[in-house]
């Protein structure tokens, strides 16, 4: 146990440290060229601005920072539960069963291949501008390693296993969901957190492409910034991005340590 505690209370060090080195690089840079902050800001004004954001009297569009970081963690998690709900069980169909495989592959194939910011204008035309295009888009870019992990890892299960269920009288669905998606968990929340990290990436350009007319998100942030040319809206925005980012990868390394 304090072996581990050590190990974390280092890796801390580590992570604190190079956020020191970081910012001192980024403030000898303002100050050294002497950029207008409308153009980049020093670490101490954006630290600034977020306060100001977050401040309850202080709206930008619908409402404070804290209601535009829900608004974007509400619709990742929408394209990201979404994605796993679909990813992981059509993953494991089309791994265990061929005829699945030979129909699904090929098109799955063709879909991944398409960055999911290209889903932008046809989310739009089918959804509309709203919460619904911003999901989908968001739901390409997490299925992929999603289901191609889940695809994987029933592939790899020890056949010794699979035929010992079939034995003892299970059917396939029992087989599929009893046998092959415990075996599988390690590798299945493995592709769960790439999705995250895709999901999250893809968050900001749904929320500027696929949602014209939306006043909230932090996607809508980094607008103002770009719209008024105040980089410091954008850049507490983009911080704000990096931390909940981070967080949510955090969460599943703790995830996939549990299972693996």
């Amino acid at each position: 146990m304090t072996s581990r505690f050590r190990s974390a209370a280092l890796g801390h060090v580590g992570v604190a440290f190079w956020l020191v080195i970081w910012l001192g690089i980024w403030w000898v840079c303002v100050v050294a060229t002497g950029v207008s902050s409308d153009f980049l800001p020093s670490p101490w004004q954006v630290a600034q601005k977020l306060v100001w954001l977050a401040q309850s009297g202080n709206t930008i569009g619908d409402g404070t920072l804290w209601v535009h970081a829900c608004w974007s963690v509400l619709r990742f998690l929408s394209g990201f539960l979404l994605a796993l709900a679909i990813g992981v069980p059509l993953g494991l169909l089309m791994g265990q069963f061929r005829l699945a495989d030979n129909l699904l592959t090929p098109l799955f194939n063709a879909f991944r291949n398409v960055p999911p910011i290209a889903w932008a204008p046809f989310a739009l035309l089918w959804f509309g501008a709203s919460f619904g295009s911003q999901t989908f888009v968001i739901f390409t870019a997490a299925l992929p390693p999603i289901l191609m992990n889940s695809y994987r890892a029933i592939r790899l299960v020890d056949d010794g296993l699979i035929k010992a269920a079939r034995m003892l009288g299970a059917g396939p669905g029992t087989v599929l969901f009893r046998v092959g998606l415990p075996a599988s968990m390690p590798l299945v929340v493995a592709g769960a957190r790439i999705g995250v990290a895709n999901g999250w990436l893809a968050l900001i350009g749904a929320e500027i492409i696929a949602g014209p007319g939306a006043l909230t998100g932090l996607g809508f942030l980094i607008l103002v910034g770009q719209q008024n040319l105040q980089a410091v809206f954008s850049i507490s925005a983009m911080v704000v991005i990096g931390l909940i980012g981070a967080l949510f990868d955090h969460a599943m390394v703790k995830i996939e340590r549990k299972f693996t």
